[in-house]
């Protein structure tokens, strides 16, 4: 093992599986290796409702909604991330996802030999600026018609602190088969939530996952090119195939 903390990227669409898979590579080198290791996630570091509602109102409204590059507070992540490289117990925070908004009370990552940091773009490379002027889908033809928000998002995304947070020592990918399987296994995530404030009903999934769709059909075109390890699953969201064998 290197020395400081290893950082482990575990990058995938919307249920994929990443948050499990993240769980359980920690819980295998807690056990099996007797290493200290724990999972970190890009969602935490969503920007509070507040400071994304100041983004709508000052740059575009698409911003009030969470999850594109842009919305993080990437310079908090990079913190942490160099704090627990340098192995020391640092105070991260934890977002609400139900209540869409980051939890007033913190958790503490000790100090690691490996750290999972699992995101749904980690990895992900900005596009060609020629990528960007037709939308791919009704979300961005209705309410981005003039390609502002999506340029924004691109240029977070280009940003030298968003590519320093997504520089991990190793890359696992899990290359989801279609759009089609990310709507279907995201519901299947909003099925096992609770009921009450937050919880999106299959319109709202739809529109939802329509904010994350232009990344992730770049990043299942680029990302097992560049990852050091694919996961390719299929419909039934089984294993098919990997890279390298």
């Amino acid at each position: 093992m290197q020395e400081g903390t290893f950082v482990v990227g575990v990058s995938g669409a919307q249920g994929s599986g990443k948050s499990t898979l993240a769980t359980l590579l920690a819980i295998v080198l807690r056990e099996t290796d007797g290493l200290r290791a724990d999972v970190l996630s890009l969602d935490d570091f969503y920007k509070t409702r507040e400071e994304r509602l100041e983004m709508a109102a000052d740059s575009h409204p698409l911003f009030a909604v969470r999850g594109v590059p842009g919305t993080h507070d990437v310079a908090l992540l990079n913190l942490v991330l160099k704090t627990v490289r340098d192995g020391q117990a640092v105070t991260c925070p934890v977002f609400n996802k139900a209540e869409d908004d980051r939890k007033i009370k913190s958790r503490t990552l000790g100090s690691l030999d490996v750290l999972v940091l699992e995101g749904w773009c980690l990895g992900a490379l900005p596009q060609p600026e020629s990528s960007l002027e037709k939308p791919v889908n009704d979300l961005e033809a209705v309410r981005d018609p003039d390609g502002r928000w999506r340029r924004k998002v691109n240029g977070a995304l280009a940003s030298n602190e968003y590519q320093q947070a997504f520089d991990c020592d190793m890359l696992v990918f899990l290359a989801v088969p279609d759009m089609d399987s990310v709507l279907k296994w995201r519901l299947q995530q909003e099925q096992g939530l609770s009921s009450g404030a937050g919880v999106m009903d299959e319109g709202g999934i739809r529109e939802f996952i329509m904010y994350f769709e232009r990344i992730t059909r770049a990043m299942l075109e680029d990302l097992p090119k560049r990852s050091d390890i694919t996961l390719f699953l299929n419909e039934g969201h089984d294993l098919e195939d990997y890279r390298p064998q």
